[in-house]
């Protein structure tokens, strides 16, 4: 290893001879005491052999009184690589400037991710208060234990924090502190129905079911109640699902227009840096006069160094309008569909389509008119507070 370093420091050739049968000026070197190496025979009068740099001179001194031509294969150490960063002067500077800079950014927080909880604006004035946030220094930032416990103390809310650090990036996961379950409120209540429906299922927790499955109810009947026949009053629980039917009007128009892609697209490369953006490659712009963009983001790393650069690779597909014209049969499934989508937010997502039928459809005008009924079995029940009754007083007579 010592003499490859030696070699490169000083720096060797690689010459071929050529028209010296002789060996004449093999044997002149060989004379003179210079070091050769990996002499290599190629034909009868033609050899290559590797020399230090400082024995040229030397070599072609040997070649002056004989027919022998030489021809230089390989330059290779550091005086050629001197000579040409002389030649290229713009080339050397831009790549020292390119890994001072290089060097520079990478003693700064490019991205902070937090993981794990929905105060993340908390967490974030927390870190800043210990210099982690984009845009910081790196040599700020305490080890990852150090942080993790000043999380710890700074928001009392966590239960455990998870710090690591890769590169130009910080990611930080926490878990919060399951709160205390609260205790349920213990003030004497009824349920009762919300729509009208029949009973399909009654499950109660606390309190007595006044109703049985395939009752009809209205709003306000009593489903479980929180007075007992022994006078008590409790906080009436439970669940009451009935089946409730909906009524929907939908006016529906046949003719709709939807995107197709053509297959024509072009890609842009962008070298993001935050939120300025440099366009690399793919600077053809066509004239479409309806598009649609995808863009895919690619982190740039070094090794195990994330650069703070982001490759944005770009696609714009070409897509034309087509108008559609549906049936009547496909416009009254669209329509089943839409008055479902309807009820169920209406019962608050908890709810079961059954069934569907449609009472009315006319088609008129290119639109379709329809009346659908709808049957879901849905939570008829809602909570009503029973009130105290009032006491009578007893007067003393005196």
């Amino acid at each position: 290893m010592a003499i490859r370093i030696a070699e490169f420091l000083s720096g060797s050739v690689r010459v071929l001879i050529l028209n010296d049968p002789s060996r004449a000026v093999l044997s002149a070197l060989v004379a003179r005491g210079f070091p050769l190496y990996d002499v290599e025979y190629i034909a009868v009068d033609q050899y290559q052999l590797t020399l230090g740099l400082s024995h040229v001179l030397a070599l072609v001194q040997a070649t002056r009184h004989v027919t022998a031509k030489v021809r230089f294969v390989r330059k290779w150490g550091l005086p050629f690589v001197i000579w040409r960063a002389k030649r290229r002067k713009a080339f050397v500077v831009g790549a020292l400037f390119f890994v001072i800079a290089l060097y520079t950014l990478s003693g700064f927080i490019w991205h902070v991710q937090i993981e794990g909880t929905d105060q993340q604006e908390a967490v974030q004035v927390a870190l800043e208060k210990l210099h982690i946030y984009p845009g910081g220094l790196l040599y700020k930032v305490l080890d990852q234990d150090a942080v993790q416990l000043a999380l710890l103390d700074a928001l009392p809310d966590l239960s455990w924090v998870g710090v690591r650090i890769h590169g130009t990036s910080i990611y930080v996961r926490v878990i919060p502190r399951i709160p205390g379950v609260k205790a349920l409120p213990s003030g004497p209540q009824n349920i009762v129905a919300k729509v009208p429906g029949v009973v399909a299922t009654v499950l109660a927790n606390n309190g007595q079911a006044v109703v049985k499955p395939g009752q009809f109810v209205t709003p306000g009947t009593v489903l479980i109640s929180g007075a007992l026949e022994d006078g008590k009053a409790v906080h009436a629980d439970g669940i009451v699902r009935g089946i409730v039917w909906y009524r929907s009007n939908l006016s529906l128009s046949q003719k709709t227009s939807v995107e197709l892609l053509t297959g024509s697209h072009v890609q842009h490369d962008y070298l993001m840096f935050g939120t300025l953006a440099l366009q690399v490659w793919g600077f053809s712009h066509p004239p479409y006069a309806h598009e649609e963009i995808q863009s895919v983001d690619v982190p740039l790393k070094l090794g195990d160094l994330t650069l703070p650069f982001v490759l944005r690779k770009e696609t714009v597909y070409e897509v034309t309008p087509h108008a559609e014209t549906l049936n009547e049969s496909a416009l009254t499934q669209r329509g089943l569909k839409f008055a479902a989508t309807d009820v169920l937010g209406l019962s608050k997502g908890d709810g079961k389509v059954l069934r569907q039928n449609v009472l009315q459809r006319k088609l008129e005008h290119g639109k379709l008119y329809m009346t659908i009924w709808t049957e879901v079995l849905q939570d008829i029940g809602i909570n009503q507070t029973i009130s105290p009754q009032p006491t009578e007083s007893v007067k003393k007579k005196t």
